[in-house]
């Protein structure tokens, strides 16, 4: 990658292959996204970003894992963060201000993912942890019976972008799954 020009890495452990339970690292690759982060800071040459869980991660030992989690991958050479997504601000909050508590001194950057799919959506956060408050269930069950869906994405995003913006964030990360519409919409609301 060095050799082709990049500078910016995003380290990440990966996920389980589909219809495994749990990550298994190959016999000779790395264990976690850890020792991943060690090598490539060994090695000098990219500036590296590495993902970060405002709600527990499916594998987290505990509420605070995440957090010392992070504070690790800095320790070892992440400088900035990219957070899996959620739905409303105060998740966010309440990530950032732990990490702060703990030392972590890294830019965490909120993730952001533009809702294509209620549906779709909803399996993505099943899997990776991800709560769900009720009233957004409501208002897409709603939305989807009046034909209002991407409209009601639309005004979400664009609040929650904006919430995160007036609460102090400078950066962030849409999850366009290769859709980058949606996200071009909510960049003109903001």
């Amino acid at each position: 990658y060095a050799s082709a020009g990049v500078r910016e890495i995003v380290a990440l452990r990966g996920d389980a292959p589909k219809g495994a339970d749990r990550f298994t690292p190959q016999p000779e690759g790395f264990a976690s996204s850890v020792e991943l982060i060690e090598a490539l800071a060994d090695d000098g040459r990219f500036t590296i970003r590495c993902g970060a869980y405002p709600e527990p991660h499916p594998d987290a030992a505990d509420a605070g894992a995440d957090v010392r989690w992070l504070k690790r991958k800095c320790e070892a050479g992440a400088t900035s963060a990219i957070t899996q997504f959620f739905f409303e601000a105060e998740t966010f909050f309440r990530f950032r201000d732990a990490c702060e508590r703990e030392g972590v001194k890294a830019k965490i950057i909120p993730g952001i993912l533009p809702i294509q799919s209620w549906a779709g959506a909803r399996r993505f956060a099943q899997r990776c942890g991800t709560s769900v408050p009720a009233w957004i269930e409501e208002a897409f069950t709603a939305a989807e019976r009046d034909g209002r869906s991407e409209l009601l994405a639309t005004a979400l995003c664009t609040e929650l972008c904006d919430d995160l913006l007036q609460g102090g964030v400078e950066d962030l990360h849409f999850y366009t799954l290769n859709r980058p519409g949606l996200t071009r919409d909510v960049c003109f609301a903001l």
